[in-house]
């Protein structure tokens, strides 16, 4: 750094137009620099800006919300088993349902994220001349994902409110009565408001998602829309019916 860098207070370091150092997975970003990372997306003055940060903050911040949500999601599906519930979620061998359940959640959560992010960065770039595939795609679906986090968090307090089923123990009890206790509680009120909620939060990332594809890919609005939509619709329906 030269004489004037130092007297103007130039930062690299905080310059959004500076080339990451180790882009793949964020190596390089001060410490202080992650914890500036909220404040810098939200006061971004163009989507270019955004999307410069997304760039130079590489892959932890992504896959840090990935595994946030992941994890809200498995103790959800915790929270809505029947056997659990009818046990009060206190069992023989509940740290290993809990921990399966755990996991379950974390690859529900990538698999969905690779599909649907994936899906709308093909498309768009069958449109773009510029890229087939920016994966830049895939860290926005990280940033938008948490937006799945609090929602979670409702629905467990909205599941707790769920009467308990009858114990039913897959394997032991009749297949039927496995099946009825799961579509009692999916059939529940709590369930369908949660599966509301889950729905809305989709098209609220659909709609996010729209102004980074354009940016990503320099494609118009319209192919935006083309893009995004049909995996949006297909989330949103895939929601209702699981």
């Amino acid at each position: 750094m030269d004489s004037d860098d130092s007297n103007t207070g130039y930062d690299p370091q905080m310059d959004r137009t500076a080339e990451p150092h180790n882009e793949a997975i964020g190596v390089g970003v001060p410490e202080q620099s992650y914890r500036q990372l909220v404040r810098e997306l939200a006061n971004a003055r163009s989507m270019q800006d955004l999307v410069g940060t997304m760039k130079r903050y590489g892959w932890l911040p992504p896959i840090v919300g990935l595994l946030l949500y992941g994890f809200t999601r498995g103790i959800f599906e915790h929270l809505t088993e029947p056997f659990a519930m009818s046990q009060g979620y206190i069992f023989t061998g509940w740290q290993l349902a809990l921990g399966i359940n755990l996991l379950f959640g974390v690859f529900i959560v990538g698999f969905t994220w690779f599909l649907y992010f994936g899906v709308a960065g093909s498309i768009a770039g069958f449109f773009s001349d510029k890229t087939n595939m920016d994966s830049t795609v895939f860290k926005a679906g990280g940033y938008l994902s948490v937006l799945f986090v609090p929602v979670l968090v409702i629905s467990w307090f909205l599941a707790l409110t769920i009467p308990a089923p009858e114990a039913v123990v897959a394997g032991v009890e009749p297949t039927a009565d496995v099946i009825e206790t799961h579509r009692v509680v999916a059939n529940s009120p709590q369930m369908r408001i949660v599966d509301l909620l889950l729905s809305a939060t989709w098209i609220v990332v659909g709609f996010l998602l729209l102004p980074i594809i354009s940016e990503l890919y320099d494609i118009n609005r319209k192919q935006s829309v083309i893009s995004v939509l049909p995996v949006t619709l297909l989330a949103v329906i895939g929601t209702q019916l699981v």
